[in-house]
């Protein structure tokens, strides 16, 4: 099994560590990875407009960037219909794995996502007795309070699901949340800075996110906190990439036996730091 970095688990005792989760946590509960629902999203505009199938296709095939294929997608649908699409995907309750609870019992001091669904905040709450605060770049000053203070919240930067208007899954989503929001970015430039991150289920690839991180690490030339990123079999650029480009250092794990040790390492986590009460 993998083994935490001590500065990982120093930031985790002395409360200075933030979970970053991507799709890759949420697809064994099962709900679909970002492009699953870029796909759903193409198959549903083919299917309610027959006429323009070969379009969609065509555009599909062509075109590399899935933020403007779910773009051409959702403008074929209209707003009706992307709304109920993505209800309809996130409507089943997933059911909540064993890194969830690990998640829910260490004590961290907040959790980033870019998922949509529901399931860190719902463990949050059984596992703790409490609702944890749930933030998205539509309450912006109610998050910096948040962080101010020092109480533990959820921050959902691509949206929630309750809230379809919230999310961030097409080109013209990300203009929105980068260009026309700048107050996420100032957000995650104040995290990167004081704060370790542990990423886990995460491609590192959004390019919101890889542009903070690389504009602070020339600033500071590497001196800001140390982030990890928890990632299956990694090649060795990519180890080597991250930690010279972004200053984060991968923690490798072997991915066979449906990612057991990566569930295993955050149960270690919790061993180590667990959440001991408000």
């Amino acid at each position: 099994m993998a083994t935490p970095p001590k500065p990982l688990l120093d930031s985790l005792k002395a409360r200075r560590c933030m979970l970053f989760a991507g799709s890759g946590l949420s697809v064994p509960a099962g709900y679909p990875t970002w492009s699953g629902l870029v796909d759903q999203l193409v198959a549903e505009a083919a299917n309610a407009f027959p006429d323009k199938a070969a379009s969609l296709k065509t555009f599909t095939k062509k075109e590399k960037d899935p933020l403007l294929v779910g773009e051409f997608a959702r403008s074929k649908l209209g707003p009706q219909r992307y709304g109920n699409l993505l209800r309809t995907v996130f409507a089943k309750p997933g059911k909540p794995q064993p890194s969830h609870d690990s998640i829910a019992l260490t004590d961290y001091r907040a959790v980033i996502t870019t998922n949509y669904d529901k399931l860190i905040e719902t463990v949050v709450t059984f596992k703790r007795g409490w609702t944890p605060p749930v933030f998205s770049f539509e309450s912006m000053p109610s998050l910096g309070s948040a962080l101010f203070e020092g109480l533990f919240f959820v921050f959902k930067l691509h949206g929630d699901i309750s809230s379809p208007e919230s999310i961030v899954l097409t080109s013209q989503d990300y203009d929105r949340l980068m260009l026309r929001s700048p107050f996420v970015r100032s957000f995650l430039q104040a995290v990167f800075l004081n704060f370790t991150l542990l990423f886990i289920g995460y491609s590192i690839s959004d390019p919101d996110f890889q542009l903070v991180l690389k504009e602070l690490n020339l600033i500071f030339q590497g001196t800001t906190p140390p982030h990890y990123a928890l990632l299956a079999d990694p090649h060795e650029f990519t180890t080597e990439h991250l930690m010279a480009q972004l200053n984060i250092q991968v923690i490798p794990y072997d991915s066979k036996n449906s990612h057991q040790e990566a569930t295993d390492f955050l149960a270690e986590l919790q061993k180590v730091v667990p959440f001991k009460g408000p």
